[in-house]
């Protein structure tokens, strides 16, 4: 920005090129390409909203100084919410602030402050004789300072991007192939493995163990994962392949985005897209040209990555996370997967169901009947999580047995965790976190492949060998 005089406020319109450049870098940092339209469209829509509050603001104040602002506040608070949020939940404040805002929510004490304060600055500005130059040339300053910082860094850009360490590729044709089964792979989310159950929970599982046996599966009593994130683990295991991971940007924006990708374009299901394989999604990931099935609470970036960072994305995300029926959706799913194979055409289907459950909110007690608001939110108490676990053990063997009888030929079932329980406290938390549900049912009973730790990255590369010709390694 060129700064001409002190009467020239450039500062609010560099706010907005500020939040626009900053955002858009995190599909860079990605390693992902920027949508022009969404960016442009974003970046009008932003502009327009801006020059009307100012007109709106001026017509107030009667100060174009002034209205600026006032203009630059509401700006930065609207544009840059999301990070004020997350700022106020990192610094340490004191006793008395932490605990009035558990009390009466986080976001509402948010905003709360932020329209207080906005409600001072213009009292202030409203009876101030002060013609406020200097402040004004300061922001200006400042601003572009910052500006030029973010537009310079673009050329020192370190890219977070998570990649796969070796891509899987396949060594023979899959034309060949005669035997198709339909694979249902269903993703219990959250639940820990057997041996972990029985060691910190003194709960050995074994109505479920019993019904799986006698039912011809196999079961990893010491099944694991190599990741305890939702994200990474479901990457990781849909491409077969261990992740590239810089532990400084484990929760970086630009991972998840760059992990979303690798999910929606993952190796597993376009493989049984190349086999004939109709793909039906019950997860809330987009994988390839299927949509998601629901909008998970945890994962509720909803909008484009502009709308997202805004106080209109995070209120929004808020909004559905307090209105979201997750307990009804984790039983449709259940009520899907006892029927699907009777609703659709008869190509061979590869089931996709990911379901949030024994995860929290632990919408039920062990006999499925719905919690009240405490019990759901506390998502330390490990007993609340055995409870819900205990009535998914209900809605899985149920399922599983209409799996069996809609069944015109057997199919492949993989149930499994993606992690365990993570709110465990203590020096044994890393193996709850990374113990998982694993468990197979194959046809032909033959599960030489497996052993009682198997991981989940070898879910797909044990189903490739086995039924589809392939040679691959198993990961240690």
């Amino acid at each position: 920005m060129v700064l001409t005089s002190n009467t020239t406020s450039v500062h609010p319109l560099n706010l907005i090129l500020l939040f626009f450049i900053n955002t858009s870098l995190l599909k860079f940092k990605a390693g992902l390409s920027i949508n022009f339209y969404e960016a442009i469209i974003s970046l009008l829509i932003i502009f327009a909203l801006g020059l009307a509050a100012f007109f709106v603001i001026k017509w107030m104040i009667k100060d174009r100084i002034k209205s600026s602002l006032i203009l630059s506040y509401t700006l930065f608070v609207t544009l840059f919410f999301r990070d004020i949020v997350e700022v106020r939940a990192y610094v340490k404040i004191t006793n008395a602030i932490s605990l009035f805002s558990t009390f009466i929510g986080e976001l509402f004490f948010t905003v709360a402050l932020v329209i207080i304060l906005l409600f001072a600055l213009t009292l202030w500005l409203y009876k101030t004789k002060l013609k406020l130059l200097k402040l004004n040339s300061y922001l200006n300053l400042l601003t572009t300072i910052f500006l030029f910082i973010e537009i310079i860094g673009c050329g020192f850009l370190e890219i977070s991007k998570v990649e796969l360490k070796n891509k899987i590729e396949l060594k023979q044709s899959l034309n060949n192939i005669t035997t198709k089964p339909d694979i249902y792979f269903i993703i219990l989310d959250g639940y820990s493995g057997f041996n972990v159950l029985q060691k910190h929970w003194n709960f050995a599982n074994g109505e479920l163990k019993k019904f799986l046996i006698e039912n011809g599966f196999f079961v990893a009593e010491n099944g694991k994962t190599i990741y305890k994130i939702t994200n990474y683990s479901i990457a990781s295991t849909f491409n077969m392949a261990e992740l590239n991971i810089d532990t400084t940007y484990l929760y970086a924006k630009s991972s998840y985005l760059s992990l979303a990708e690798l999910i929606k374009n993952n190796i597993v299901v376009k493989h049984f897209y190349e086999l004939g394989y109709d793909f039906i999604n019950l997860s809330f990931f987009d994988i390839l040209s299927e949509k998601k099935f629901y909008q998970d609470i945890y994962f509720l970036k909803k909008g484009n990555i502009y709308q997202a960072r805004t106080i209109y994305g995070y209120i929004y995300e808020i909004y559905n996370e307090n209105t979201a029926d997750m307990a009804n959706i984790n039983l449709d799913i259940f009520n899907r997967l006892r029927t699907i194979r009777s609703t659709f055409n008869e190509k061979p289907k590869f089931i996709y169901a990911h379901i949030m459950m024994p995860h929290p909110p632990y919408y039920f007690d062990a006999e499925g009947n719905e919690t009240d608001f405490s019990y759901a939110s506390d998502i330390k108490n490990k007993y609340n999580y055995l409870e819900q676990l205990k009535y998914t053990n209900k809605l899985l063997i149920e399922t599983i047995n209409n799996i069996f009888i809609s069944a015109e030929e057997p199919p492949i079932i993989v149930v499994q965790g993606d992690h365990g329980f993570r709110a465990f406290e203590g020096e044994d938390k890393s193996e709850i976190e990374f113990s998982v549900l694993n468990c197979f049912y194959f046809p032909d009973k033959d599960y030489s492949l497996l052993t009682d730790s198997s991981k989940t990255i070898n879910t797909f590369r044990v189903i490739f060998n086995k039924y589809f010709n392939q040679k691959l390694e198993l990961l240690d």
